[in-house]
């Protein structure tokens, strides 16, 4: 299998030049680097922190395990296939690669939407969900992810090569049936159903912020919390929204005459979904920020997480009761 035969379906264009397919390859090292590094740290500061063990936290990891597997393994093979300018790994590759990619995929937005739905009861109702509420959910949300990625392995459509003739995904240019009937069900039931979850529930959270005073400081907390999540979500949106639009364009019209240069844009952008989620963490979490001091002082002088500046006055002055108390002595 080559990229020549797959590049003949998106008729009028010739498969990328082996220089894109290079500098594909550089950039898509670079991410996997970031995400696998990034993903692994949150993972360990969950994992070994107490204080990081409530029901919100566990989906987050769960989230960032999925960015884990799709970092680690997906584009370790996506890379491997652009340095060698095109899929090189093989039809069971390309069918285990698909299948794999596509239950990362519906597994990260179908978390983002349980999410945003947690946040919702926080915020809204002040109902919070426990460590084994938030395992049940993480294991329903891999299990409806799981059904889907899974279908085309029994007969339900199938998985091909994409446009950039080095990755493998959902039969989009199919016109049988079962590739058109798989194809919307994806994008409705595993898209923009978890995208309505989504926007009601900060819609939601939204109008009650409006309405009432932050009186205490937990509220806000909860509040920036909440803001947090939402970045992510905007981040995965901005990554996969181009994506599916390109795909759910290619379902309707059956145009399979499409630039391989312009098809390229949203496939890159949704490789770089596991990238933003440690990293807004990094940034955006005060009590993860805490924790990572504490279990990896030695990434401090990365400059990766703020500092309240009320925290660190009392930092200094501990260090300087210390130093007073020692001199002292002496």
């Amino acid at each position: 299998m080559n990229s020549t035969n797959y590049s003949s379906m998106f008729s009028g264009y010739n498969k990328l030049p082996d220089a894109a397919h290079y500098v594909f390859g550089v950039l898509f090292t670079f991410l996997n680097v970031a995400a696998t590094s990034g993903n692994l740290l949150v993972l360990f500061v969950f994992m070994m922190s107490s204080k990081l063990r409530s029901g919100h936290c566990f989906l987050v990891s769960a989230l960032c395990f999925s960015d884990l597997l799709m970092s680690s393994i997906g584009l370790t093979m996506l890379t491997i296939a652009s340095f060698s300018t095109y899929w090189v790994l093989g039809k069971m590759a390309c069918t285990l690669y698909g299948t794999l990619m596509t239950f990362l995929g519906l597994s990260q937005i179908t978390l983002l939407a349980v999410i945003a739905y947690t946040r919702y009861l926080v915020v809204v109702h002040s109902r919070k969900i426990g460590t084994i509420s938030a395992k049940i959910i993480a294991l329903a949300c891999f299990a409806y992810s799981l059904c889907f990625a899974l279908a085309p392995l029994f007969g339900w459509s199938s998985f091909e090569l994409e446009p950039i003739g080095t990755s493998c995904g959902p039969n989009w240019v199919g016109i049988a049936l079962d590739d058109i009937s798989f194809n919307l069900t994806l994008f409705f039931l595993c898209f923009l159903v978890p995208l309505s979850v989504i926007l009601f529930s900060y819609t939601m959270v939204y109008k009650k912020i409006k309405k009432r005073k932050i009186r205490k400081k937990s509220e806000g907390y909860e509040i920036h919390v909440t803001t947090t999540i939402l970045i992510m979500i905007v981040a995965f949106l901005g990554s996969w929204t181009p994506y599916a639009c390109m795909a759910l364009y290619i379902v309707i019209t059956k145009n399979n005459r499409i630039n391989l240069v312009v098809s390229s844009i949203p496939l890159l952008l949704a490789k770089c979904s596991p990238v933003w989620n440690p990293y807004i963490y990094f940034m955006r979490n005060h009590k993860f920020n805490q924790e990572c001091r504490k279990l990896l002082p030695f990434l401090r002088h990365l400059g990766l997480w703020r500092v309240n500046p009320r925290e660190q006055s009392v930092v200094t002055q501990q260090q300087v009761t210390s130093s007073l108390q020692s001199s002292t002595y002496v």
